[in-house]
């Protein structure tokens, strides 16, 4: 993979502070190994590592109260701190754009910071992008610390890097609404996405660091939030046979949801490729009938399964007018890479026989997505999903994408394991 490293400048102008490490933690991310970090929630630890002193702090991102205690005392090191400040975000995929969005609203310098992952929620591509593995190894703080210490050594060790972060808005048609799985006493149970008024809401709006989808693949990962568990490995089974229930049900294919994908500035608009269903004669049309759209960041999807890109086939009239496609992906290029995938069974099995996926486009923001319209006759139903959450769409309308406006250049800093 290419990315985006430092320039010699930058490297200067960057130097992390080694010796000082923030920890955010989320509890309740897939397979709850970050709960072993609640009993020094709010302390700060000082361990020898090597001969030198190294001072972490822990913080709940779930708890109020210890992360806002966090955040605070952040925003004092990093005034009084002309280093960056390496945080390392202990959860899921969605734990660490959970931490960013609160980071902006804080105002929190984010270019002062540089994120680092550690995985403990159920797919965990985000890490596994950074080549942090998609799993931690049990008890960090047993044995005196040992395996915190070891990572320490690695965090040390590894090299900063850009990561492109895209803003995703999602808007429905007036009588359209989104649904999620959300938990309560009762257990996972379905919910429509409200406004701060109570209303269902016609927009959604969400930051995306990994990818984004439409179709059976967001299905599956619907019916899976209804039955999560706190243990990862038991999860993916539960998502796996989600995946076989859902091979015998009639889902919503790509021609009877999406209308074309567009790129567009204030210069242009460029139909990049279209369904069988639009009138642009001009436009490529996608090949076949897909079962899911996927739009790609990182070079990890679905818990771990990689290379999809580079490995998926190209049909040549794709190939002939697109300019852009290269084998290479980067999380820092500002690209994307459209894929799409004929069926389920393709899908699981791209992790063990590689090469099911259909390239369509790799393109820069902004974008846009229009959905087919609905009428008294016809109700337009969809599942989409962003890093691992997942959403019913009812009379969808667009998507658009483009990079997130509340970031320097749409961009974070991430340290990668060297």
């Amino acid at each position: 993979m290419q990315y985006q490293q430092f320039s010699e400048s930058e490297q200067q102008q960057s130097t992390l502070n080694l010796g000082l490490f923030y920890l955010f933690y989320n509890s309740g991310s897939g397979s709850v190994k970050a709960n072993q970090f609640c009993v020094l929630d709010c302390a700060d630890i000082t361990l020898i590592v090597d001969g030198k002193e190294v001072q972490i702090s822990f913080f709940s991102i779930q708890n109020v109260a210890s992360r806002n205690q966090g955040y605070s005392k952040l925003k004092d090191d990093l005034s009084s701190n002309n280093k960056q400040i390496p945080i390392v975000i202990a959860g899921g995929d969605g734990s660490m754009m959970w931490v960013i969005e609160q980071m902006i609203q804080q105002k929190i310098d984010i270019n002062q910071i540089v994120i680092i992952p550690l995985p403990c929620g159920t797919g965990n591509d985000f890490s596994n992008a950074l080549g942090w593995d998609t799993d931690i190894p049990g008890n960090m703080l047993e044995n005196d610390y040992r395996i915190l210490k070891q990572y320490i050594r690695f965090w040390q060790k590894g090299h900063q890097c850009f990561f492109d972060i895209w803003d995703i808005t999602i808007q429905t048609q007036q009588d359209g609404y989104f649904q999620e799985i959300k938990k309560n006493e009762k257990g996972y149970t379905k919910q429509s996405v409200k406004d701060l008024d109570g209303m269902n809401t016609n927009i959604l709006e969400k930051k995306m660091s990994n990818y984004f989808s439409i179709g059976v693949d967001a299905r599956i990962g619907y019916g899976f939030d209804k039955n999560r568990t706190t243990n990862r490995h038991l999860n993916k089974i539960c998502y796996c046979l989600q995946g076989i229930q859902k091979m015998f049900l009639k889902n919503p294919r790509l021609n009877q949801v999406v209308e074309f994908v567009e790129h567009f500035n204030h210069k242009e608009q460029k139909t990049l490729f279209k369904t069988v269903n639009c009138q642009d004669k001009n436009a490529l049309t996608v090949p076949g009938n897909p079962a899911t759209l996927v739009c790609l960041n990182i070079n990890s999807y679905a818990a771990g399964i990689t290379d999809i890109w580079k490995n998926g086939k190209t049909p040549p009239e794709f190939l002939q007018k697109n300019k852009l496609y290269s084998e290479k992906t980067s999380f820092s290029d500002g690209l994307l890479e459209f894929i799409s995938f004929d069926s389920i069974a393709g899908i699981g099995s791209e992790r063990v026989l590689a090469g099911n996926a259909t390239r369509l486009a790799q393109t820069n923001g902004p974008l846009l997505i229009k959905f087919q319209e609905s009428n008294q006759n016809n109700t337009v139903n969809s599942y989409i999903q962003i890093d691992g959450q997942y959403f019913s769409i009812i009379n969808p309308l667009s998507v658009e994408i483009q990079p997130c406006r509340q970031l320097p250049q749409g961009k974070i800093r991430i340290l990668m394991k060297d």
